[in-house]
């Protein structure tokens, strides 16, 4: 055997796998080197893009530069995030969507104007400042007698006082420390009812000066209901409750002043004789009940499901009916004494009032043939002018 030759194969097979085994080895040390510099290339971006969103979340490092920026009606929060990127205050206007979103604020409203925004505020001051500011502005708006609080809340809408989600948060939600309303809570929706009085306040727009509109209203009646109607409330024995349900009652029954008293005596006189008369039978609260603050009443709304409907539930309603004024607070703790049961309206405003079940019939007959007469004046009226 030629040995010689056999260690030269060998040793040629052992360089060549030396040489594979290097060059596996380079491979992957290459393959290592080009992965951990992707995976370094990847964190440093995502690293850089959190850095940046954070920045304009936080408003870590951003131009300090005040602008106008204006929101028409009826935009909500979320609404907003492209005009506020395009402008340059936010700069990722799909990261406010989805920090709004997390935070449940999308579909909040905002009032429409013009609101001081700089991009160095972070986007929970800039929602802040859409949501609750206060404006320079004054207004002054006059809560009529009667009102409900639906219809202030309306009237505060129509004049742009304050977004709708604001309002209700404040007349439903936010616990007034007024005495007189400790009786009233829980708080919930409908508890303010009856104490926000009637009157012309000069306010200011914005959704931060809604509470203070409110208290405004509350300080109020905390002024206006005085002495005169705490010593008669307690000459009748009755509640401040018990006083502004009945109030709201004539407030939204009588429509002259010399009859608010006459009013309130026959509701008394009924509370007072609750066997012979269980029901007070008030069309306003009956209306109040339906949700509605007019109307004629049907044979089945008469019926309807409500403690607000005074020819099922018996005695007074659960609470007021509207916001009444002085007259009517006043006429409530002061009713005139008389031994009228009934009253039924005429079509000029006034009321015929009755002592007896009969004689209540006969003025519904004058009042149905007056009515009618009324209408078919009208009619005529109407004609002749259609004719003109």
């Amino acid at each position: 055997m030629d040995y010689d030759k056999y260690d030269n194969q060998e040793n040629q097979e052992v360089r060549r796998k030396r040489r594979r085994s290097r060059r596996h080895k380079n491979s992957g040390c290459a393959g290592t080197m080009v992965y951990v510099i992707a995976v370094v290339g990847a964190s440093l971006v995502i690293a850089l893009a959190a850095i940046f969103t954070a920045n304009d979340v936080f408003a870590f490092v951003k131009d300090n530069a005040m602008q106008q920026f204006y929101v028409s009606e009826n935009t909500k929060l979320a609404d907003l995030a492209k005009d506020l990127d395009k402008q340059g205050i936010i700069n990722y206007g799909t990261v406010f969507k989805a920090y709004l979103a997390v935070k449940g604020d999308s579909a909040d409203d905002v009032l429409a104007g013009e609101y001081q925004l700089n991009p160095s505020m972070d986007y929970g001051q800039i929602i802040d400042k859409l949501t609750n500011s206060s404006s320079s502005d004054t207004l002054q708006i006059t809560i009529p007698e009667g009102y409900s609080v639906a219809q202030v809340r309306q009237l505060l809408l129509d004049n742009h006082v304050c977004t709708a989600d604001a309002l209700d948060k404040v007349l439903n939600q936010y616990p007034f420390k007024h005495d007189f309303l400790q009786d009233e809570k829980p708080v919930e929706e409908g508890w303010l009812e009856g104490y926000l009085f009637p009157d012309t306040y000069e306010i200011y727009k914005g959704n931060g000066s809604v509470v203070d509109t409110v208290n405004k209203m509350l300080n109020n009646f905390a002024s206006r209901y005085g002495s005169e109607i705490t010593d008669g409330a307690n000459e009748l024995g009755r509640s401040m409750h018990d006083i502004v349900t009945v109030a709201s009652l004539v407030e939204r029954e009588a429509q002259r002043d010399d009859e608010r008293a006459r009013i309130a005596g026959v509701i008394y006189n009924r509370l007072n004789n609750s066997s012979e008369f269980p029901y007070l039978q008030v069309d306003a609260s009956v209306l109040y009940g339906l949700g509605r603050t007019s109307g004629k009443l049907t044979d089945e709304d008469l019926k309807s499901d409500s403690p607000y409907n005074l020819y099922t539930a018996e005695g007074l309603p659960p609470g007021p009916i509207c916001n009444p004024g002085y007259a009517s607070l006043y006429a409530a703790s002061h009713p005139e004494s008389h031994d009228y049961y009934y009253y039924v309206a005429m079509p000029d405003g006034s009321h015929l009032f009755a002592s007896s079940y009969e004689e209540h019939q006969r003025n519904i007959a004058t009042s149905n043939a007056a009515q009618a007469q009324a209408a078919s004046e009208n009619t005529d009226q109407s004609t002749e002018v259609s004719g003109e």
